[in-house]
């Protein structure tokens, strides 16, 4: 399971993984996410990865391009995880990144959310 959430006035998102992804849902947060980002300014991303078993094939394959292309319209992530390899890619990309990446243990939900809420 795969979902999107921005609240109107908010420049604070969230995108929960639960499970495994489908290329539906991909589909439907990459949409809401391009509009979100459309509408001008950054977004602050919380990224909630309550567990991951892996996406179909075709959500898997998605255009990179469009990926990174998003990554321009986002400020700050705060991934929340317990997967060790997940924080791992995590820490490693955000040499590369254009955002802010911050790791927070599940346990720590509510202060990610306050990371996110106070990030400049």
């Amino acid at each position: 399971m795969l979902s999107y959430e921005k609240k109107a006035g908010s420049n604070v998102a969230e995108i929960v993984v639960d499970g495994k992804i489908s290329d539906e849902e991909m589909n439907a947060v990459m949409t809401a996410m391009k509009a979100d980002l459309e509408g001008g300014g950054k977004i602050k991303l919380l990224e909630d990865i309550r567990s991951f078993q892996g996406m179909e094939p075709a959500a898997f394959f998605k255009d990179p391009r469009i990926g990174l292309s998003m990554m321009k319209g986002v400020s700050h992530v705060a991934l929340v995880t317990d997967a060790t390899w997940l924080k791992a890619l995590a820490e490693t990309f955000s040499f590369v990144s254009p955002a802010q990446i911050k790791v927070f243990e599940r346990a720590r939900l509510d202060e990610a959310r306050s990371w996110l809420a106070g990030a400049a």
